[in-house]
């Protein structure tokens, strides 16, 4: 399966990739290489991506959908905020990365117990 080469990346802060990734370079690097859609890159992290505006500056981009489809974004909300991005492979299941004891990409159910009430919505990139 094409996942394979993904899964198992390890997770750095602010990465990019080819070879580690945060959450939203994963989500970067996944678009650009599964539909050729390059994905403007606003070269920080979810957080940082928060505290600067360029999520709303990247909102208008995306649209929100009820069914996700592979490539659609995946945002979660963590600590109260929506920080964390999965892509969307189907829909019940995402690649993403978190820093946390696993530290590297992985496939998830997201719409399992875990991830389910985080949710914040489905998004397409227009």
């Amino acid at each position: 399966m094409w996942t394979d080469a993904w899964v198992g990346l390890p997770y750095a802060v602010r990465g990019r990739g080819p070879t580690a990734f945060d959450c939203l370079g994963l989500f970067i690097a996944l678009h650009l290489a599964r539909r050729g859609v390059v994905i403007p890159d606003p070269a920080c992290t979810m957080t940082e991506a928060l505290q600067r505006g360029a999520v709303d500056e990247l909102r208008p981009r995306f649209r929100r959908v009820e069914v996700a489809e592979e490539g659609d974004a995946l945002l979660f909300m963590m600590a109260g905020r929506p920080l964390h991005l999965g892509y969307a492979l189907n829909t019940t299941d995402m690649i993403h990365t978190l820093d946390d004891a696993e530290h590297c990409s992985r496939i998830e159910r997201w719409n399992g117990a875990g991830w389910r009430g985080k949710l914040e919505g489905i998004y397409r990139f227009a």
